[in-house]
């Protein structure tokens, strides 16, 4: 039996419009499908829900060849609107819901409210004299000969946003909740909570909505640090004395091309966040650490450190610090030469020196004064020998994937291969019975991101070899000038008395092949860190190689489960 196709306009909108805004396609020879380009159906989308939000309307024309009839049925929850509204009417479209019509309508033209969020359906029924298709359905005949064919359109109404949060004091656990019944201003506090803390303390605020499904949030804290956040939880620290308000904006992406529009709302959280004086110490917050300086001369003369409150401004007091270096029999006094409130943290202190530090030094600084103070006017306490935490360069950036973060990976006949990794040798002889491979990439641990690689064998080791390898090129590809460097990695023993790993870090200077890394863990069932030291005096174009041998295991018998993970390679500035 021949089927012929249908013509059926579908106007899709958002937006008010009358049935002026279609002009009828005079040609009704040529099947065609008329669009706004607001929202394309097609036979592979027909099936797939239409995003849009409550109180919002859709306009479908059906401009079918040869209906003999036709109405279009909708679901409770939904009502048919008449033409007389304008774009400017789309905020208050109920009073045009044409109080003749019920769920059915005959017109080409209709105009469909939808009043409740979920799931709903237009169903369009159209009656023909000869059997059609459209998007891949066909019509069905009927007791009077004539041919029906049901297209439906499937919408997923969402309902207007509306923001739920809550604020946590960390100290004493109380909380305050913003629910979706309540809409507070900040133009009136009256009705607002208050929560009273020290300067310095801390509260959590957390994004609890779930209504009208939104996709993303900015915070406004007034006076706290961070003064914004796009997190669903933040923890906000207040350090200076006042009183404060928090804004939540939830907000929706659009979706549907342009069929769900862009959607947000704000409120208050009614909370007034004053704090008051702090009665604890002022005092060093953490050790201090030194901070890159701009010259190429190895080391630098910049250290910092941080305290427990907003620093009042202050100039000289250089007297006040002194920091000794210890470097092997190198033992000396630098000189400060500034001192300073750190112009993008005003709970850090920077100083300069009158020489460079270098990361293999031993540094501590002491400060011994009573004219630094807090903006609540406490005054810092002296302190002696804090630990400086020398400055580290790595030269494995997470592009050369020294934490096994990557997962591509692919095999052959003689490895299996990750990024910049490559477990060898022969699949054949390092894989378990179970088929688990002696060592492959897993997110069960991790000591830095997610992932590491997993060593799982039995010794002694049973190729042909009595060894396989990991190799890496992450050294040779990360750009290492010369100079003098330490190679450092995490390790998590599972189970097993595992007792070194073979390691060679071929191309280096003093590479260390040949050399086995003895475990020497602290206790089994935590991560700790292992290195080796290297030199490179020209290019180095080599590998990382760790091998499991049984000439380095001697007297290790059954499963061995460990982890390494974290790759390094660390500059070391030497005296």
């Amino acid at each position: 039996m021949k089927k012929y196709n249908l013509i059926l306009l579908l106007f899709v909108a958002l937006v008010g419009c009358t049935i002026d805004d279609y002009n009828q396609p005079s040609d009704f020879s040529k099947p065609q499908v008329f669009t706004t380009g607001i929202y394309n159906i097609s036979a592979s989308t027909i099936a797939n829900s239409i995003p849009i939000s409550i109180d919002d309307f859709s306009s479908l024309t059906d401009v079918s060849q040869g209906v003999v009839s036709r109405y279009w049925v909708i679901e409770n929850g939904t009502r048919f609107l008449n033409s007389e509204f304008t774009r400017k009417d789309s905020l208050d479209l109920a009073r045009f819901i044409d109080p003749e019509l019920g769920n059915i309508h005959w017109k080409d033209v209709v105009h469909v409210l939808f009043q409740e969020e979920g799931e709903t359906t237009v169903t369009l029924k159209n009656k023909f004299n000869k059997a059609v298709s459209l998007y891949g359905n066909d019509a069905v005949q009927t007791t009077d000969g004539l041919w029906e064919l049901t297209t439906v359109f499937k919408y997923d109404v969402y309902a207007k946003l509306n923001a739920e949060a809550s604020v946590k004091n960390l100290e004493d656990g109380k909380e305050v909740i913003l629910a979706a019944n309540q809409n507070p201003s900040i133009d009136n506090t009256s009705g607002f909570t208050t929560i009273t803390i020290e300067a310095g303390s801390k509260l959590t605020f957390k994004d609890l909505t779930t209504i009208g499904r939104p996709s993303d949030r900015i915070w406004d804290f007034k006076g706290g640090q961070p003064a914004t956040s796009t997190e669903i939880e933040q923890v906000v620290t207040y350090n200076r004395v006042g009183e404060y308000t928090a804004i939540l904006t939830v907000s929706r992406a659009k979706k549907g091309n342009k069929t769900l529009r862009y959607s947000e709302q704000t409120k208050a959280i009614p909370v007034i966040v004053k704090v008051i004086p702090s009665t604890k110490p002022f005092t060093i917050n953490g050790n201090a650490f030194a901070v890159a300086d701009t010259d190429n001369i190895p080391g630098t003369k910049n250290i910092a450190f941080r305290v427990n409150g907003i620093l009042e401004s202050f100039t000289g007091l250089t007297n006040n610090f002194s920091v000794n270096v210890v470097n092997g029999s190198f033992n000396q006094n630098f000189t400060v030469t500034s001192a300073k409130v750190s112009s993008t943290d005003e709970t850090m202190i920077e100083l300069e020196l009158a020489q460079p530090i270098l990361n293999s030094d031993t540094v501590k600084l002491s400060y011994n004064g009573t004219a630094i103070k807090a903006i609540d006017d406490r005054q810092l306490l002296p302190f002696t020998n804090a630990t400086v935490s020398p400055l580290l360069i790595n030269y494995l950036a997470n592009a050369f994937n020294p934490s096994f973060e990557e997962a591509s990976q692919s095999s052959t006949t003689g490895a299996q291969s990750y990024t910049h990794f490559v477990v060898g040798n022969n699949l054949s002889q390092i894989t378990n019975a179970d088929g688990s491979l002696y060592a492959a990439r897993s997110t069960e641990k991790a000591s830095d991101g997610s992932a590491s690689m997993k060593y799982n064998l039995v010794l002694p080791l049973i190729t042909t070899q009595g060894y396989f390898g990991l190799i890496n090129n992450t050294v040779s590809n990360s750009n290492i000038p010369t100079g003098d460097y330490k190679l450092t990695f995490d390790v998590f023993i599972e189970s097993g008395n595992f007792m070194g790993i073979f390691n060679a870090i071929q191309g280096a200077s003093s590479s260390p092949s040949g050399v086995g890394i003895p475990f020497n863990t602290p206790a089994t069932g935590e991560w700790f860190t292992l290195e080796r030291t290297f030199s490179v005096n020209g290019t180095l174009g080599g590998n990382v190689v760790f091998n499991v041998r049984n000439a380095d295991n001697s007297g290790v018998t059954g499963t061995q489960v460990f982890y390494i993970d974290n790759l390094k390679v660390l500059k070391v500035e030497t005296r």
